[in-house]
């Protein structure tokens, strides 16, 4: 899927866009597409089967090489889902100007507000 496809159809609630990133890899670059969710390949491994099966899943790599994409791509094809992978990934959707957002410092997640 291009950039420009996921653009036109991001709030849509029938589209899932997944980062697939480790922890490291998200704590390191605090941006991500507004509304995805974070799993990383061995998480989704491990979840793919509770995930959505009414909505479009697309995958958001971010190796330059595309290869987290096409793996995860292709557990979930064994598992009988149809994926969509961003072509480009989160480095071409940052590159091509489209809207990100911010997500929390790790060193805040888990702060409370004292009363």
């Amino acid at each position: 899927m291009e950039c420009t496809e996921l653009l036109l159809r991001l709030g849509d609630d029938e589209v899932l866009v997944i980062d697939l990133r480790d922890r490291e890899a998200w704590d390191e670059l605090m941006l991500h597409i507004p509304g995805a969710m974070r799993l990383s390949l061995s998480e989704l491994t491990q979840s793919a089967d509770s995930l959505p099966d009414d909505e479009l899943i697309v995958l958001c790599g971010f190796e330059p090489d595309g290869a987290d994409s096409r793996r995860a791509a292709r557990l979930l094809r064994l598992r009988g889902r149809a994926p969509e992978v961003l072509d480009g990934g989160l480095r071409e959707w940052i590159q091509a100007g489209y809207p990100t957002e911010r997500h929390a410092s790790p060193a805040h997640e888990g702060w409370t507000v004292a009363r």
